[in-house]
């Protein structure tokens, strides 16, 4: 088993759907799913009331870690609900930006796809923010599956 899946996720209510889409292909490949989390800066900032800023603030370290564990433990559930159905998985947290640390982690793991989710959010927020699927599948060199729900 060679093969391997890059499968971001963000713990919103489109990953269970978008891990079970991975899981189909997966089988099929006969590959093993690396399950990605990204904790970027203003998740931590965001934590801690600032969310309208990216501006470095003094973070309380106590508090980063207890962020870290808890997603952790959430990437942990997802990880062991994909070996019960028999397939292999890794579990991974990053900490950064997450469509740079998507592609640099699936290109450092020689990855062979990535499936991430799309959230179709509307026109004026992505806009100003853009997608991360949509720069992850621009920027990547590893094949991009977009997984958008069915309406």
């Amino acid at each position: 088993m060679d093969r391997k899946i890059v499968v971001p996720v963000d713990f919103s209510e489109l990953t269970r759907e978008q891990v079970n889409f991975a899981l189909e292909y997966a089988r099929a490949l006969n590959a093993r799913i690396l399950l990605v989390h990204t904790l970027q800066t203003a998740q931590l900032g965001e934590i801690l009331g600032n969310p309208e800023t990216s501006i470095a603030v003094p973070l309380d370290h106590a508090l980063i870690k207890q962020t870290q564990e808890s997603a952790q433990t959430e990437l942990n559930k997802i990880k062991k609900q994909i070996e019960q159905k028999g397939i292999a998985v890794d579990a991974h947290l990053l900490t950064g930006n997450p469509f740079l640390e998507i592609v640099q982690f699936a290109e450092k793991e020689q990855a062979d796809l990535i499936i991430i989710a799309s959230h179709g959010r509307g026109r004026l927020k992505h806009f100003f923010l853009g997608s991360v699927a949509e720069k992850v599948a621009k920027k990547s060199a590893v094949p991009v599956l977009i997984y958008k729900p069915a309406k």
